[in-house]
């Protein structure tokens, strides 16, 4: 292929990457803000977000004041320059000017909270100060302390670009390749690298051509030539993440001769999308153009790697990835995963069907109604069915055939096979959970107020070691999220607000029915009404997420080893136990002093007045 072919095709390039983009546009959209944020390409978008009525920050009406000119950058400069002093009060008074604008808003709480004094400190610069102060303790000089700074930022920075920023290009065109080709992509694919284990030697090449490209630059127009000679390199790296550096440029700029004009002139036929992004500053961008260009661009690359290979340039066969341009044949599909096919085979004939309420409670709430035998067996089944649902995608060419890339190390198809938290639990279990993370919610509680206030108090509304909310909010996560399992990102956010939820009308009835507040999180960021804020909310989700796929599956299988007979009788006497507590709390809650607020709540519950002079101010967190 030359002179301008691939030009002249591309109309029907970008046909094509129209379709790609459209066909896979969420995923798309993922990846083009993940590769903006990170300022890995396309910089000049993140750069007018700035200057966009719509998303920047409004102009500062008084010039005079310092807070409106001072930020962060100003602490870190000051520690860098030996100035130490000078950006701790920086910082101080930074962090001022935020709490009491913070005061203003009752939802943006700036004053407490994990949430609020990680925003505050990142804001003002105070991370920068207090590691400073704490760096001086120990070398006793400004001086040092500015030298040290400045060379922990540069290996940060360095880490940061060759570690993430890089590869998160490799890794974009990657997935565009595949979408190319396939209906499906699994998080295996966007973490390649990560499988075949090639990650830091593929971060290595694209550091060492910025290298190269950036000392070409010195010559001016040598900058301009190389990034189109260095063009292939992503795609090179993204198809054979193996290769040595010089490999790598050495290839890409023997796959660019005779195709560097062209490549030039192709992306000037794409100029509309620039004028686009300049008028709707960038929204349009971000929205489409970019995923779009890159498309296009990668349409390109396909040809001319097709060309490379047709003319076996010097190099041709380290382009190995065959699978990654085009769908294995359906015979050497079925030869690679034989093994999955014979799996298949296995769950269809131990199949169980549930029936009538067992499969209701089964497939809706995760709770099993049965022996504990066929409980084993049924979990087991499910979970190797879960398991091979992407090698039966592999085996339909509807997904990347990971056992078919040249890097990849087979398993052992034993490993295939029993996914832990696809598992129903039984009554018992259920029970045994709700009395464990009620004590763990209690036990948490009491330490965190014994570090705050040096002093043991019972946190719960009951007597006993145990506060109903926790165990109430694993155990109806557990349930009612039962079906979301297979889906980690609805799992944790429908917990959250299950979670918030019940948090908030638990809190709204006891300060209605006791006028009393047992937390309260006023002052926290993003709270409502005290009751609940985006901090213990996510500390919910995160929780409830463990609980899912790890302690639940953990602790049902410790439990499986205990005989039914000591199993059981543990559990009646936990319920009586619980039970009377339940009932005599209810005439008699615990209003020990900082289990509640000092001062009571208004009729309804709507306000809080935290304490009264002179009386601590307490908090029952869910963090």
């Amino acid at each position: 292929m030359g002179n301008f072919e691939i030009l002249r095709q591309r109309k029907e390039l970008k046909k094509r990457s129209h379709q790609i983009v459209r066909s896979h546009y969420l995923v798309l959209l993922f990846l083009t803000l993940v590769v903006i944020l990170f300022g890995t390409e396309f910089t000049y978008i993140k750069e007018n977000w700035g200057e966009n009525p719509f998303f920047g920050r409004e102009a500062e009406e008084d010039t005079d004041d310092v807070g409106s000119i001072l930020d962060s950058d100003s602490v870190l400069s000051d520690i860098m320059q030996g100035r130490m002093s000078e950006g701790e009060a920086v910082s101080e008074q930074l962090e001022g000017e935020i709490k009491e604008r913070g005061d203003t808003s009752k939802v943006l709480g700036r004053t407490r909270g994990v949430f609020s004094q990680l925003v505050n400190m990142a804001s003002s610069g105070k991370f920068y100060s207090s590691a400073a102060r704490t760096l001086f303790s120990v070398v006793k000089s400004e001086t040092l302390v500015g030298v040290i700074f400045i060379l922990i930022s540069f290996f940060w920075y360095i880490a940061v670009y060759f570690l993430i920023r890089n590869m998160i290009s490799v890794i974009y065109r990657r997935v565009l390749l595949l979408l190319r080709i396939y209906e499906n992509i699994t998080p295996g694919d966007i973490l390649h690298f990560v499988a075949v284990r090639k990650w830091v030697k593929a971060a290595w090449v694209m550091l060492v051509m910025d290298i190269y490209h950036a000392l070409w630059y010195l010559t001016v127009i040598g900058g301009l030539i190389k990034s189109y000679s260095y063009f292939a390199v992503p795609y090179i790296i993204a198809e054979n993440p193996d290769l040595k550096s010089n490999e790598a440029i050495t290839l890409s700029r023997k796959m660019m001769d005779g195709y560097k004009l062209e490549l030039l002139l192709y992306q000037v036929t794409m100029i509309g999308w620039h004028i686009l992004g300049a008028i709707t500053f960038s929204v349009s961008e971000y929205a489409y153009g970019v995923a779009y260009r890159t498309a296009c661009e990668t349409e390109f690359y396909t040809k001319v790697r097709e060309a490379a290979i047709r003319n076996q340039i010097d190099g041709w066969e380290l382009l190995c990835d065959r699978y990654l341009y085009e769908k294995a044949d359906k015979i050497e599909l079925y030869e690679t995963y034989f093994d999955v096919v014979d799996e298949i085979t296995l769950i269809h004939e131990q199949k169980m069907e549930l029936t009538g309420y067992r499969k209701v409670l089964a497939d809706w709430f995760g709770i099993w109604w049965g022996s504990l035998a066929d409980k084993k067996k049924y979990d087991e089944l499910e979970g190797r069915k879960y398991a091979i649902v992407h090698y039966r995608m592999c085996m339909d060419g509807k997904a990347y055939p990971q056992w078919l890339n040249p890097l990849w190390r087979r398993k052992e198809i034993s490993k295939v096979g029993h996914v832990s938290f696809l598992r129903n639990y039984s009554i018992w279990t259920l029970f045994l959970l709700f009395i464990s993370f009620s004590f763990i919610g209690w036990s948490w509680e009491v330490a965190l107020h014994f570090m705050q206030a040096g002093e043991f108090v019972n946190r719960g509304t009951l007597l006993g070691p145990w506060l109903p909310i926790y165990g109430s909010g694993g155990v109806i996560v557990l349930m009612l999220c039962s079906r979301f399992r297979k889906n980690p990102a609805l799992e944790f956010i429908t917990a959250v607000i299950l979670c918030g939820t019940l948090e908030y009308f638990a809190g709204w009835y006891l300060e209605t029915k006791f006028h009393r507040r047992w937390w309260s999180y006023d002052g926290y960021f993003l709270n409502l009404h005290g009751r609940i804020c985006a901090e213990g909310l996510l500390v919910f989700g995160v929780g409830c997420c463990l609980v899912v796929y790890l302690i639940a599956p953990l602790f049902d299988i410790l439990l499986s080893r205990i005989k039914s007979s000591i199993l059981i009788p543990i559990c009646i006497v936990l319920a009586v136990l619980f039970g009377a507590d339940q009932i005599h709390s209810s005439f008699h809650p615990n209003m020990a002093k900082g289990a509640v607020e000092q001062k009571p709540v208004e009729t309804g519950g709507s306000e809080t007045g935290g304490s009264e002079a002179g009386g601590p101010e307490t908090e029952a967190s869910a963090t």
